[in-house]
């Protein structure tokens, strides 16, 4: 199945494939809260801070990434994985797998050194993510589950304490995501 660069497909197309996998697993109103997100990403990202890339099935989507810049004081070059998105008829398939797999590789190219991402820890560890304390490497805001706060190193360094509260790109400024 290949994957595409986020730019090569319509946005609604993809903000529709992701509020209704989130639907399917976390309800309407987190399916409904994340389908919205994609689109301000879009709209309020500059060029440059964020990238995405979808896995197309013939002509369906089945599945989509999403990296954005998280700021450290002392780490620049961070990202932040979210949300990912595979749809239900494809899942228990290693898709979501080979499509975060395919991002981190593209993010190592332009020089990321670290990603972090907040989710199930078992469905991202599958991938690299090992779990982060919030007082290690601070999140952006408060979380809600801090052990779903999880971290990868894109170069041999392992992963260190970084200090400092990191900045996010402006979609990611709401409480109610975290």
């Amino acid at each position: 199945m290949p994957f595409l660069p986020l730019t090569d497909v319509n946005i609604n197309d993809v903000a529709e494939l992701v509020r209704e996998t989130f639907t399917h697993s976390e309800g309407p109103d987190e399916g409904n809260l994340i389908g919205q997100l994609i689109h301000q990403l879009h709209d309020t990202t500059p060029e440059g801070e964020w990238l995405g890339f979808v896995a197309v099935d013939n002509s369906a989507l089945a599945g989509a990434v999403f990296f954005s810049r998280l700021s450290y004081p002392t780490m620049p070059d961070a990202a932040l994985l979210s949300p990912m998105a595979v749809h239900p008829s494809y899942q228990k398939q290693g898709l979501g797998q080979s499509l975060i797999q395919h991002g981190l590789t593209a993010l190592k190219v332009q020089g990321y050194q670290l990603v972090m991402t907040y989710g199930d820890p078992a469905f991202y560890g599958r991938v690299g993510f090992t779990p982060i304390s919030p007082e290690t490497i601070q999140p952006p805001h408060h979380l809600s589950y801090p052990h779903g706060w999880l971290g990868q190193s894109l170069t041999d360094a392992p992963l260190t304490a970084l200090r400092g509260k990191p900045s996010c790109v402006p979609a990611f400024n709401c409480a109610d995501l975290w």
